[in-house]
């Protein structure tokens, strides 16, 4: 999840307030997530390169839902977002549930876990999109290759420029009875690939009124060809792509693409 956004043309480096206040309600918010179907899909993707991974990275883990899913299966979970009410989120939860994940705020930029080598290093739900500065990106998959073993694969999925240029963020549910209710409006600037989700949010209080927040999500829009020359750059191949959830290469048509790549041997 990136620090970085930009001004109202998507042109210079912005305020970050995206993942603050919504942080204690996103569970509430994602709670029709069929996270256990994406978590088949990996599983999927595994048994496609015969992988049987140990220890796994959750990088941009959010609250820890899918990290959550893969300890009860029994992998050693490492989870690390750059959002510091993300992670306070997650960690409640693993010491209420008794999940033994280790959760670390960290930027992906900056990956700095000494002395600790990954099997496989997941990063799920468009996350890296957030990464706006490509140079930033960039090191973010070398930091990852210097915490895999040899071998050790990187899966994660981006959204596609059709998705956020055709304004697939846009949703909302405003129903008065609705305990959380939200209004989020999408604008793509084709000119710096930048696209800027405004959210408001309307959360009802104990005493009946609402304490109404804003917040401003930013993504950028990569293309194959760029994310396939980074991983390439930052030690990895047998680089491979996938339509969401499928096995099938992406079309022009996908809105969402999966990557699978191995650190060199």
């Amino acid at each position: 999840m990136s620090k970085y956004a930009t001004m109202e043309n998507g042109s210079s480096p912005p305020i970050p307030n995206q993942f603050i206040a919504v942080a204690p309600l996103y569970d509430r918010l994602m709670q029709t997530v069929p996270y256990s179907r994406w978590t088949i899909y990996l599983h999927r993707l595994l048994d496609l390169r015969h992988s049987r991974p140990r220890r796994i990275l959750d990088l941009a883990c959010g609250t820890g839902n899918v990290s959550e899913l893969l300890a009860m299966e029994g992998f050693q979970m490492t989870g690390v977002d750059i959002a510091p009410g993300m992670i306070a989120e997650a960690r409640r939860k693993a010491t209420e549930r008794g999940l033994p994940i280790e959760y670390i705020v960290q930027d992906a930029a900056l990956l700095d876990l000494p002395g600790q080598r990954f099997d496989l290093c997941i990063s799920l739900f468009d996350s890296l999109n957030y990464i706006t500065d490509p140079a930033q990106l960039k090191l973010a998959f070398e930091r990852v290759a210097v915490h895999l073993t040899r071998g050790g694969l990187l899966i994660f999925d981006m959204n596609s420029e059709l998705a956020l240029r055709e304004q697939f963020f846009d949703q909302s549910n405003l129903q008065p009875d609705e305990p959380l209710r939200y209004d989020w409006r999408s604008s793509y600037f084709p000119e710096t690939r930048l696209c800027r989700v405004h959210m408001k949010f309307w959360h009802r209080q104990p005493d009946g009124s609402d304490h109404y927040f804003e917040e401003d999500h930013w993504q950028f829009a990569y293309t194959s060809d760029e994310i396939k020359q980074m991983l390439t750059d930052a030690g990895f191949d047998e680089i491979s792509l996938y339509q969401a959830y499928t096995l099938r290469p992406p079309n022009r048509a996908a809105d969402r693409i999966f990557y699978v790549a191995r650190k060199q041997e």
